[in-house]
């Protein structure tokens, strides 16, 4: 999930006090165009499948004002609205995660995806978003939404479909006990303050869940390459910060040092060849890219994610047997290095 644009947070919380639950409502001042743009804008950035809002009337209402919560988590997110009346589009991608959404309010007619229908008070349904689709949303829908990477599940697409079909799960012992509670009140139970111990909370209770309705055991050895694949989206998206080492990616998967050396002792890199590997490609094209702004060997070795210009010299000369003026004055052979580097990496 992408960060929102700055002034879609609340104007009057401090940068401090933000925590990770940004907060937001229509500005004051705005005619009902800019509302709606505005609300449209903060959607597109809050939620992490690329997803774009359309009117569903000529003129927004003067008292147009959708209002929102969201928090990030690590492999998950929430999200609570209430909304406008709107269609939300998306493409759909294999990535996408999973919805788990807790209708608050009724909805007379709440169409996902060419599909119409009641919604009452108090109704969860799973809702799928990695084939492209829509849903409609009235005035006034009130709902709150978990996602969580479905890679984290190892859910196939014919699970997800079945998960989709099942309609309201609300009666349903582990959504009454331990999930709706979570959806209902987490604003209030300072979650923010204990993201990096919720993950494997919040992706038990929904293996779980997925596990009892599709009446079918969660096999540890079904999830191994799901478990990869999060492990290496998580390096992809954070190794440029040079603070990503090991131990950040042991806190991140929530295994030993030993169960992470296992589960990636097939792969053609470990964890912190994988790391350093990103790192090199990132130094590599930006110390070729004839069409930039020149940078220092300094800079591009603090951007590409190296603690140290020494670092970065090495990784380089043991990428391509070159020294870092030799990259720069002859690119091109560093750029074939390049090349097989991103394909030995899978990017």
């Amino acid at each position: 999930m992408q960060d929102p644009p700055h002034a879609s947070v609340d104007a009057g919380a401090p940068e401090a006090s933000l925590d990770r639950i940004r907060r937001y409502s229509v500005p004051a001042g705005l005619n009902p165009e800019e509302k709606f743009e505005h609300w449209r804008t903060w959607y597109g950035s809050a939620i992490a499948t690329p997803v774009r809002l359309e009117k569903t009337e000529k003129l927004i209402r003067p008292g147009f004002n959708p209002t929102a919560l969201s928090l990030d988590g690590p492999g998950f997110s929430l999200v609570d609205v209430t909304n406008e009346p709107a269609t939300c589009y998306w493409k759909g991608d294999t990535s996408s995660g999973h919805w788990l959404v807790h209708f608050r309010s009724s909805c007379a007619r709440f169409s996902f995806s060419g599909r119409s229908e009641e919604v009452s008070p108090g109704t969860v349904r799973f809702l799928d978003l990695s084939s492209p689709g829509n849903f409609h949303a009235p005035t006034g829908l009130s709902a709150v939404r978990i996602q969580l990477d479905r890679s984290l599940l190892g859910l196939n697409d014919k699970s997800v479909k079945r998960l989709e079909g099942l309609g309201d799960i609300s009666e349903h012992s582990l959504v009454r006990g331990l999930i709706l509670p979570v959806l209902s009140g987490w604003q209030r139970t300072g979650m923010d303050q204990e993201m990096h111990r919720l993950q494997p909370v919040v992706r038990s209770m929904m293996t779980a869940l997925a596990s009892s309705l599709l009446e079918a055991p969660a096999e540890d050895g079904d999830l191994q390459p799901a478990r990869i694949a999060a492990v290496k989206k998580f390096i992809r998206k954070n190794f440029r910060n040079q603070a990503l080492d090991v131990d950040e990616v042991v806190t991140y998967s929530f295994l030993s040092r030993r169960a992470l050396y296992y589960l990636f002792q097939d792969e053609e890199f470990q964890v912190s060849g994988y790391i350093r590997a990103l790192r090199t490609l990132e130094a590599l094209e930006l110390l070729t890219d004839s069409g930039g702004w020149k940078r220092s060997p300094a800079d591009i070795a603090d951007a590409s994610g190296f603690t140290s210009l020494r670092a970065m010299r090495r990784a380089v000369r043991d990428a391509t047997g070159s020294s870092l003026r030799d990259v720069q004055e002859n690119p091109e052979v560093p750029r074939i290095r390049a090349a097989e580097l991103r394909k030995r990496i899978g990017i």
